[in-house]
């Protein structure tokens, strides 16, 4: 049977004309106003003629709903208006129809943007099992798709019409063009922070901390962050995280510094970097810090401060009644953790002894469970010590209970006879409040170790002040252990105990072994003194370069100018003249900034490094060489607390469930969750699109000048 070409088709699709001589169709508007597309042409009906009559009809629709055949009608449209109408402009009219179909286009990929923001924000799980357009309808596509779909029926007109009315390829919502949009929102986050960096008062300047972690996908991850100053005040951001083959010094260096170098940041302008004490890291020769020296040979390497504080706490913990009493802590962590009946137990002791203190009047405890002694945080070590302090009375009857009550198996009850033996032991009970004491006076600073502000002349500070009140403790050991005693006295009474001495001998290997006439005496000789002299020790001789680094710009603070000297002078300058602006007249301004000082009340003197450069005195056109100076200053890193928290956001971004994500999109994510204060400019979102990954539909007015 013989097909042709048939007039109903003519009628129905205005846009197709018929060519005799080829017998064929051509789409009108598409052969005289073509228009300029990155993407191929179509060459039915545009250069070939179109002959295939069975399916004719439905390749004519097709046709008529493509993006460039839309474009071109719109610009015969304009010229049929202008040759009607000659005081019509074209080129005015085809930008108007160019500017209205962009923004209707930009109208729905913003709603898109929206729904990508929100889940890396709150840091869900875009995808389902299935989002594309082969799942079941009725299977879960996914919080991003779930997202789409909350917007549609809450009233976005623009995305409802474009996912009805679009074709199946462009529908902007597959996993690449997700993929694709979050790059782009991963670009512009890192062009905004690089932005801050390269447009700071005293150069691009800035300071770097890393640290490596396993992801749950068994793979290194080297998590980088930059610290920098932004309104006189310093910032820490996340750059990225990149995955190691390598966790060698070498391996870590390079991973760096291509790291730095791929956002466009010079690794000759890092004035600092801090790490932790593993030995690919800190190593002198061929640590990731030495190694890295030789690239940016202005940045010297600081030993994490928190970390030297757990070392320093971890040490003096060595003391064998203090090692003993915290490993009992974390075997009574353990043994009501994995274990709900224990629990419970644990739960109606408290609820006992709460009965029992409402009526005697006395304020009711607010814990129920006691938690396991962290490994790292020392901060949540001390939050154990003080729930344990809280809990002992309702723990210890808790543990009696399980000991002597039937219906408990054996390993229950012995486990719970010895630890409820090692809780009324007055060696425990003594170095348990030994420990509560002391980490009182080291808690502050372990806090203040992990925020993000802390400048070296403030962490320097303030384990000094640590370092010297610990000191003022020893020289009065007698009269500080005697109220460390009656508090130790007071839980032994409760428990029915007497505060003995061990047993002694003549030759003790085990444990100490000091002559005593009392046992006040005897723990203060054991106990107290030899673990306040450990902590002493450890904060004098983990900090010498914190010290030394702080100590050369100590002298730069008002409150401390007084005391500037020439050799202070000559040590400011050896260290930072290769950064000065006018390192020749440095003797000259320092002068200047002490003799400004001079004049002014004590009280009024700014103590600290971000009050003495925001203060109206620290003008850079006077003291060029002093304000560039303290700049440095604050954006030496002091801990790599940044870097640790960008590694617990890590598991909510790649979780068991997300664990074959690929790089570039956990990136993107993470620094979407991280990042919250960083608003997105959508528009430039949309136009990072539009040029790195040109598509069909236009976002980006082609007329526009």
């Amino acid at each position: 049977m013989n097909r042709y070409c048939q007039r109903e088709w003519l009628e129905t699709f205005e846009f197709v004309s018929y060519s005799t001589e080829q017998d064929g169709l051509y789409c009108l508007p598409c052969v005289l106003f073509p228009t300029s597309s990155t993407r191929e042409q179509p060459t039915l009906l545009v250069k070939r003629p179109f002959r295939n009559w069975k399916d004719a009809k439905n390749d004519l629709q097709v046709h008529g709903l493509l993006e460039n055949h839309r474009n071109s009608e719109a610009r015969m449209k304009a010229f049929k208006d202008t040759m009607q109408n000659p005081g019509r402009r074209i080129d005015l009219s085809m930008t108007s129809e160019s500017i209205n179909r962009t923004k209707k286009n930009r109208a729905f990929l913003l709603s898109v943007i929206k729904c990508l923001e929100v889940c890396g924000r709150q840091g869900f799980a875009l995808r389902g099992h299935r989002d594309d357009s082969t799942a079941d309808p009725l299977s879960n596509k996914g919080n991003f798709h779930a997202l789409l779909q909350l917007r549609v029926d809450a009233g976005d007109v623009a995305l409802a019409e474009h996912l009805e009315t679009c074709a199946r390829n462009a529908t902007y919502i597959s996993k690449t063009s997700q993929n694709q949009l979050l790059e782009c929102i991963k670009q512009y986050i890192l062009e905004t922070i690089v932005k801050d960096i390269t447009s700071q008062p005293f150069g691009p300047h800035y300071g770097i901390m890393a640290d490596e972690v396993t992801d749950v996908s068994n793979w290194e991850q080297l998590g980088l962050l930059v610290r920098y100053t932004k309104d006189q005040k310093p910032v820490e951001r996340l750059l990225m995280f990149s995955e190691c083959e390598k966790i060698t010094g070498r391996a870590l260096c390079d991973t760096i510094a291509a790291d730095l170098a791929g956002v466009n940041l010079d690794p000759a302008n890092c004035r600092a970097q801090c790490f932790d004490g593993a030995g690919n890291m800190a190593g002198v020769r061929n640590g990731c810090a030495a190694n890295f020296k030789e690239i940016a040979t202005r940045a010297p390497y600081f030993h994490c401060a928190s970390h030297d504080l757990n070392l320093a706490l971890c040490k003096a913990c060595k003391v064998q009644d203090i090692h003993c009493m915290m490993e009992t802590l974390k075997a009574v962590g353990i043994f009501f953790k994995y274990s709900p009946k224990r629990t419970r137990e644990l739960e109606k002791a408290v609820e006992n002894e709460n009965e029992e203190r409402r009526a005697a009047g006395r304020t009711q405890l607010l814990k129920t469970k006691v938690k396991p002694m962290c490994e790292t945080r020392w901060v949540e070590k001390h939050t154990c010590l003080e729930d344990f302090h809280e809990l002992h009375e309702p723990l210890t009857d808790c543990l009696e209970a399980i000991t002597s009550e039937e219906g408990w198996d054996a390993k229950a009850r012995t486990e719970a006879g010895g630890l409820l033996s090692q809780l009324k032991r007055p060696a425990f009970l003594c170095a348990f409040e030994c420990a509560l004491y002391i980490f009182g006076y080291t808690k502050s600073l372990s806090t203040l170790l992990q925020g993000s502000t802390m400048d070296i002349i403030k962490a320097y500070e303030q384990v000094d002040l640590v370092r010297k009140e610990l000191r003022s403790i020893r020289e009065r050991a007698d009269e500080e252990f005697h109220q460390v005693y009656l508090s130790a006295s007071e839980m032994a009474q409760r428990l029915g105990q007497d505060m003995e001495v061990p047993r002694r001998c003549r030759r003790q290997t085990q444990r100490c072994n000091v002559e005593a006439d009392t046992p006040e005496v005897y723990f203060r000789r054991s106990i107290f003194v030899p673990f306040v002299d450990g902590m002493v020790e450890q904060l004098t001789s983990r900090f010498p370069q914190l010290t030394a680094h702080a100590c050369r710009a100590l002298m730069l603070i008002p409150s401390n100018v007084h005391s500037l000297q020439q050799d202070h002078i000559q040590q400011l300058r050896e260290y930072y003249e290769p950064d000065l602006p006018s390192p020749l007249s440095l003797q000259q301004e320092l002068r200047l900034w002490k003799a400004q000082w001079q004049g002014v009340i004590v009280t009024e003197k700014p103590d600290s490094l971000d009050a003495t450069i925001s203060h109206q005195y620290s003008n850079p056109a006077i003291f060029p060489n002093v304000c560039m100076m303290l700049q440095l200053l604050m954006l030496t890193p002091v801990t790599t607390a940044g870097v640790e928290r960008a590694n617990s956001a890590l598991r909510y971004i790649k979780d068991v469930y997300r664990s074959t994500m690929g790089e570039d999109r956990l990136n993107a994510l993470i620094l979407l969750f991280v990042h919250r204060d960083i608003p997105l400019d959508y528009n430039r979102i949309i136009d990072i699109y539009a040029t790195g990954h040109p598509r069909r539909m236009m976002f980006i007015n082609p007329l526009a000048e």
